[in-house]
């Protein structure tokens, strides 16, 4: 009896171990993510890539380069070039190559790359982990070589051992969606039917993702007093006006009085991730646009150096040119950071003229 239990213990315990990897190692939980899912972009990206496997331009960055290059209009006016987006929210270094060896996974060849980057590329932030941040995001695709590449992401031992700790115990990326999963078990499955669906239908006629936001940051006026107009605002009952204020003031309030500097080794990630890119096809290096007219969010003295840092390193990599800096205004963007519509087609159409 005792030998049975323990071959019933055994078996039990080896079951286990096979859906803990079969879920988290090699691709299972793919299947349950819904579009609370951080990764959710990641897969977007891999089906867009997949249905354009002809995509001769690839776009890289975070959010900028997510909602500010509308592919769809570039496209419509290059017959002869396709430019994929794959510029993915919060990203930062690691994931702009992942997201590039995603695509060519998928059978994309690109014949030039262009990289946005926004100023906090070269800097550090104290409240926020962009590295891990990247491998939470990539926890979909995260494979054996992560083990390797990681190594010039990291600064020493200690951190390496931090960041491999967690491709290693994979269900550690997992959480939220785990806590979600267990919290809403139904409604999550429904919702992982119709995310597989939807990626499922991506072909070449499937429309990629553009912003469509006419509203104008000019409407908010002094961003330093964005409380207030929305208290008044609300007080007023024009709570959509409001809302979209409060949008402005989220997104403000995170960036203003950063502790920005410089940072050498994140100098030295950026230059090893210029190289790999450009080892793959010309690049073109672009700045997003950005509205700070009062210096609060990147002050004057980081933008300086981060900006003569950044050209000073493009410089050393062959194959990588720096697109000069987009003039823009109030009116173009729908929050500090991000273009509207109109501003959208404008930086899309500077930067087709200088990347054809």
């Amino acid at each position: 009896m005792r030998q049975a239990w323990s071959y019933a213990g055994s078996a039990l315990f080896l079951s286990a171990v096979a859906g803990i990897a079969f879920l988290f190692y090699f691709g299972g939980f793919n299947s349950l993510l819904s579009n609370q899912s951080a990764s959710l972009p990641v897969e977007v990206g891999r089906a867009q890539s997949h249905a354009h496997p002809d995509a001769s331009i690839v776009v890289l960055g975070n959010s900028t380069a997510a909602e500010d290059f509308l592919a769809q209009w570039f496209n419509a006016r290059s017959p002869a070039q396709k430019a994929l987006n794959l510029g993915i929210p919060s990203g930062h270094l690691y994931l702009f190559e992942r997201m590039l060896a995603l695509a060519m996974r998928q059978g994309v060849r690109p014949r030039k790359i262009i990289l946005i980057t926004t100023p906090e590329v070269l800097s550090l932030r104290p409240d926020f982990d962009f590295l891990m941040n990247d491998l939470t995001l990539l926890k979909t695709e995260i494979e054996v070589r992560d083990f390797l590449r990681l190594r010039e992401h990291t600064r020493d031992t200690g951190g390496y051992v931090e960041y491999a700790s967690h491709l290693a115990v994979r269900p550690v990326l997992y959480r939220a969606e785990l806590r979600d999963f267990f919290v809403h078990p139904r409604q999550r499955l429904e919702e992982a039917a119709a995310v597989r669906r939807w990626l499922a239908a991506f072909d070449r006629q499937t429309p990629m993702n553009e912003s469509n936001n006419s509203f104008s940051v000019c409407d908010a006026g002094t961003l330093s007093e964005l409380k207030e107009t929305i208290a008044a605002l609300r007080r007023q009952g024009r709570t959509g006006l409001a809302d979209d204020f409060a949008r402005i003031e989220a997104g403000y309030a995170v960036r203003v009085h950063q502790l920005l500097k410089v940072d050498a080794f994140e100098t030295v990630r950026f230059r090893r991730v210029l190289e790999k890119l450009s080892a793959v096809a010309p690049m073109y290096l672009a700045s997003a646009p950005f509205y700070d007219p009062d210096f609060d969010q990147y002050p004057r003295d980081y933008r300086d150096s981060a900006t003569a840092t950044i050209r000073s390193v493009a410089a050393q990599v062959p194959g990588v040119t720096v697109v000069p800096d987009f003039a823009s205004d109030c009116s173009r963007f729908f929050d500090t950071v991000h273009l509207n519509r109109k501003g959208g087609e404008q930086f899309t159409e500077y930067l087709r003229a200088r990347v054809l």
